[in-house]
């Protein structure tokens, strides 16, 4: 008797090791750019600043545009910010900001509230190697009253419950900076308020 075993067998091992990123980034800035007048219309100073999107600022942007729930825009009402020596944390909110106080010396349009920031269409331009989108409000005319006194900055707040009312806590901060040097200002001053923003990728 003979026996006979065969035996045939293919194996393939096959082996791809990919190590490829293509990583975007997305910066996000603004900038407030302030003129103030005085009485008789002659500019007594002009400063442009960056600020500090906060973080509560930035959840509401993302929770709004990704998250897909409902939502009506709020304002946003641009305030002012009082005195020197500002200084401001990501953990800034409407209700707890430690390193600053809101100026309240003044009427827009007449009555004393903050003013309501109204962005225009964004506009993007380049595509490679990068992408630049900006967002412009139209100016907001702040007239000073009172006694004047010392401005040190500019605050953004939006979101559900958001007020124009100056002092009010209710909203989402979105965004605050400081100038370089406080400015001094006097009843009859005008300040002229442009905020800008700015994604670049």
């Amino acid at each position: 008797m003979q026996k006979e075993f065969s035996s045939f067998g293919d194996s393939a091992d096959i082996k791809l090791n990919a190590n490829v990123t293509d990583s975007e980034t997305t910066s996000i800035a603004g900038h407030y750019h302030v003129v103030c007048r005085d009485k008789d219309g002659n500019i007594k100073w002009e400063e442009e600043f960056p600020n500090l999107v906060v973080a509560v600022g930035k959840q509401l942007m993302l929770d709004t545009l990704l998250k897909g729930s409902s939502y009506t825009v709020v304002g946003p009402y641009l305030g002012l910010i009082s005195g020197s020596g500002n200084t401001f944390a990501a953990a800034d909110t409407m209700t707890s900001h430690a390193g600053w106080t809101e100026f309240i010396n003044y009427t827009v349009g007449g009555s004393a509230v903050r003013g309501t920031a109204v962005f225009g269409s964004a506009t993007s331009s380049g595509l490679t190697p990068s992408n630049v989108t900006t967002s412009s409000a139209s100016a907001i005319t702040y007239t000073i009253t009172g006694g004047g006194g010392t401005v040190g900055g500019c605050f953004l707040v939006t979101g559900p419950g958001a007020s124009s009312t100056q002092n009010n806590t209710s909203g989402t901060l979105y965004s605050a900076g400081a100038f370089a040097t406080a400015k001094v200002t006097t009843a009859g001053d005008t300040v002229s308020v442009t905020y800008s923003t700015t994604a670049t990728s």
